[in-house]
């Protein structure tokens, strides 16, 4: 017997809190295997994503009124529990028919204590939630937004610290939006005005990018990966943000080219066209899955002067024999810049992580830096909002490598984001630019 709608969404959300799976992979597989139609998917991906969003909150308000311990329920009747609240609480769900449709599985999956003990606190829940408890703005600020806009306690304290109060509301509420989906154009098979006429006429609506001419955002209903135009390798799903990457790099024809930590390949394959496939690249990364990938990837777009290795990125000089004119590293980082697109995954972070990825990113900078020409470029990019991953990285490296500086990034950026670089440096941010949240560096080794 097919599964409900809601027997869909918590598969989902049970298998992301119990094995770490990534809703934004996991989802539209078990929607493809469902067989439910284009409303039931489309309200199957809001329970989804809204339940693992607030997880925390939703947690806060589970707490007022279950007479059992949290870490005393069954994780998968928690999970029952939390997204029924969710729909209770946030969505345009009759209380009733949350309510009902809990005790239905519940009765289905478990033994009668426990539809008994799920009926009694959703109950309770939707006759009191006009009641809660809401912390005030002005007399707990930190609380208020952890808690309004779902985020852990410890990452807003840590973003009041570095933004302040009214940027990190914006920032967090910017987090909880769906992401636009945004393709680069392959520029070495197609033109941008070209590609648009064939979305539009497939049936997408196709729209400019914000900052790049090479990005258009699309909307439509499908699998643009089942395009055709995708499989031809005329464009590549990346975020604007990756793509002004790219740009800071700067790499001109003829040149060679490290892409550092490169997997599955977005940016290589965008500076080959920026090179005119001219010269060479050598893209590096220590998982050879993704290496695998990055392989595909390049072969699809046509980037034939990208070479795809695997390579400890900390452990270069065996790999990469001669110093290069130019190293893009887009660090492994903690991500909570692009945390719209990852639902679950501000509640898998851990402030502790951040220190070690820190260490790691400044290792690896420091070996990428051995091997810059003189008078080359180093480009230090994450998708992260950390103070620790960013500015404190680049600060080390220059400690340890008098023979490096910060060029300005300002001329290799857009117009309309030249005004927002500070000491040379510039913090991507998704509330006031649109697109995912990115700290660039670019850095010149003396001659």
């Amino acid at each position: 017997m097919p599964k409900t709608s809601r027997e869909v969404a918590l598969e989902v959300i049970h298998r992301v809190h119990k094995t770490g799976s990534y809703a934004n992979l996991l989802l539209p597989k078990k929607l493809q295997e469902s067989g439910l139609d284009r409303r039931d998917r489309a309200f199957v991906t809001e329970l989804t994503y809204g339940t693992l969003r607030a997880k925390g909150t939703l947690d806060w308000i589970i707490k007022r009124y279950s007479k059992q311990r949290l870490e005393k329920i069954p994780d998968l009747v928690l999970d029952l529990i939390r997204m029924s609240s969710y729909q209770i609480i946030y969505m345009d769900v009759p209380d009733r028919a949350a309510v009902n449709e809990a005790i239905v599985l519940a009765k289905k999956y478990f033994h009668p204590g426990i539809s008994k003990f799920v009926n009694g606190l959703l109950r309770t829940i939707a006759r009191e939630k006009e009641k809660l408890p809401w912390p005030n703005r002005e007399k707990d600020p930190l609380k208020y937004i952890s808690l309004k806009y779902f985020h852990p306690l410890w990452m807003v304290k840590m973003w009041v610290e570095e933004f302040g109060i009214e940027e990190t509301e914006a920032l967090c509420e910017a987090n909880n939006r769906i992401p636009r989906l945004t393709i680069r154009v392959n520029t070495l098979k197609v033109t941008p005005e070209k590609l648009s006429e064939v979305l539009r006429q497939a049936g997408w609506e196709v729209e400019p990018g914000r900052y790049l001419k090479e990005a258009l955002s699309i909307r439509g209903v499908g699998d643009i990966s089942k395009l055709p135009q995708f499989k031809e390798g005329y464009f590549y799903v990346q975020d604007e943000s990756s793509m002004v990457i790219s740009h800071v790099v700067d790499p001109q024809p003829g040149e060679t080219v490290l892409d550092a930590a490169a997997a599955p390949g977005g940016k290589t394959t965008h500076m080959a066209e920026l090179m005119q496939n001219k010269g060479q690249i050598i893209s590096v990364d220590i998982n050879p899955n993704r290496v695998n990938l990055m392989k595909q990837n390049i072969e699809r777009m046509g980037a034939t002067i990208a070479l795809a290795l695997k390579a400890d990125v900390t452990k270069l000089r065996p790999v990469v024999k001669k110093p290069v004119d130019r190293i893009l590293l887009d660090a492994p980082c903690s991500g909570l810049g692009v945390l719209s697109r990852r639902p679950d995954a501000r509640w898998a972070k851990k402030p502790e992580q951040i220190d070690g990825l820190s260490h790691l990113q400044t290792d690896m900078l420091v070996s990428a830096a051995d091997l810059v020409k003189p008078g080359g470029v180093l480009v230090y990019s994450v998708c992260t909002l950390t103070k620790q991953e960013t500015r404190l990285v680049v600060e080390r490296l220059l400690r340890v490598r008098e023979d490096f500086y910060v060029e300005d990034v300002s001329p290799y950026l857009p117009e309309a984001l030249r005004a927002d670089v500070k000491d040379g440096v510039i913090q991507l941010l998704p509330y006031k630019h649109g697109i995912d949240g990115l700290f660039i560096a670019r850095l010149r080794r003396e001659e």
